[in-house]
């Protein structure tokens, strides 16, 4: 089977950044606007800021648009994790998917998150956390991990 990448980008993440993004670049025409009418330090300063800001704002969007889960021939990896992000099916006996749906206002942040249970062939079992995500895009990784594992078993 041929590489494959799923993003693993949830609809409120992709808002609050475009939003984010768009005051970035509203400040930034401030500052070029304020730059039109008088110069002074302040402006410069405000015009550095503003440099630095776009900056951050678009190393975030990369990094956004980078995570996910990327199937290879023999192997998945997670680059959203740090280290521990890569498993070869052959190694993979069973994939279960978590997500909690049910509503509650005592739950942390942290437990809305969708999750991928990896059984190993050692007897261990590996929790992969995802953040947010749709349902559909959980149950669309669960069922491409599956089909691979199938196909390499």
């Amino acid at each position: 089977m041929k590489n494959k990448m799923i993003r693993i980008i949830s609809p409120m993440t992709t808002v609050i950044i475009a939003l984010l993004d768009l005051g970035a670049i509203f400040l930034l025409v401030l500052a070029f606007k304020s730059v039109e009418h008088k110069t002074s330090v302040i402006t410069v300063i405000l015009i550095i800021i503003t440099f630095t800001n776009i900056i951050v704002a678009i190393k975030t969007t990369i990094e956004l648009f980078l995570n996910g889960v990327l199937f290879k021939e023999k192997s998945v990896e997670f680059t959203g994790l740090d280290k521990n992000n890569t498993y070869y099916y052959k190694n993979i006996i069973d994939v279960a998917s978590h997500k909690d749906t049910k509503s509650s206002l005592k739950k942390n942040y942290v437990e809305r998150y969708s999750s991928l249970i990896l059984t190993l062939d050692d007897g261990s079992v590996a929790t992969v956390e995802l953040g947010y995500t749709t349902k559909r895009k959980l149950n669309k990784i669960e069922n491409e991990l599956n089909k691979r594992i199938k196909k390499d078993g």
